[in-house]
């Protein structure tokens, strides 16, 4: 798989992908990946990038000058922009991207990128969430990084399809897990994870993720069908924290 990040600052990546699971698909050539340093195309002396926006406001936008002397001479693969206004980035979406053969990541700064360079090159807006950062090399770092999992570098394959938003977790959060010692700080491990009783401790972590997922992002339930036994979960939780509120 190709991946080409455009960016104006390109060691930001420099200790990144220097480790863990990127790293691996780098040197596995699971993933050929090219830092482009678009100062590179700048203009004039000092290889400016930016400039002011028509019809007024704060600081200054990447120009579509740049963008279109790259693509003038590089192959375009399937190239996205992370954008606020972009469909949000889901794990499923993680997956079918893993899938391309050759990805090109825009990499917007500043105030942002001069509109006609989504409107001319890029097949799909990204947003990774409801916030603003300075500029879209953490957003492409991560994609990165999560689409790496996806490139059969990881040491413990079932973990790809049994984390938190994969397809063994039916849809919910992942239970709290545990290792030695058993008790530190006065705090036990759950005692069914010690019995060795599978079923047991498979009905305790279905619990865990039910009673998890309502805390947290009970918002994902809309997606999950919930057994008898999972609504009794969620009941006898709620009663349970009832009782204490009232003491």
């Amino acid at each position: 798989m190709i991946i080409d990040i455009l960016t104006l600052f390109p060691k930001f990546y420099e200790s990144p992908i220097s480790i863990g699971l990127i790293n691996n698909a780098i040197n596995e050539q699971k993933i050929h990946l090219n830092i482009v340093d678009m100062r590179v195309y700048g203009e004039g002396n000092y290889k400016k990038c930016d400039d002011y926006t028509y019809g007024g406001g704060p600081g200054m936008i990447m120009t579509y000058n740049i963008f279109k002397k790259y693509f003038d001479s590089h192959d375009k693969g399937h190239t996205l922009i992370f954008s606020p206004s972009g469909k949000t980035l889901t794990q499923n979406k993680v997956k079918e991207l893993s899938n391309k053969e050759h990805i090109t990541m825009i990499l917007g700064h500043y105030e942002g990128i001069d509109y006609r360079v989504e409107k001319k090159y890029c097949d799909e807006s990204i947003s990774i969430g409801d916030y603003v950062l300075s500029g879209g090399e953490i957003p492409a770092l991560l994609l990165l990084d999560a689409i790496s999992r996806y490139k059969d570098v990881m040491n413990n394959k079932e973990s790809v399809i049994s984390d938190t938003f994969e397809e063994n977790s039916n849809g919910l959060l992942e239970y709290e897990q545990y290792t030695r010692p058993e008790e530190i700080d006065n705090m036990k491990v759950p005692e069914v994870l010690l019995s060795g009783n599978h079923k047991n401790i498979n009905e305790y972590r279905r619990q865990r993720s039910i009673i998890k997922t309502f805390q947290n992002r009970a918002d994902l339930f809309s997606k999950v069908d919930l057994t008898k036994k999972d609504m009794q979960t969620i009941f006898d939780y709620l009663k349970i924290n009832d009782k204490n509120e009232q003491y």
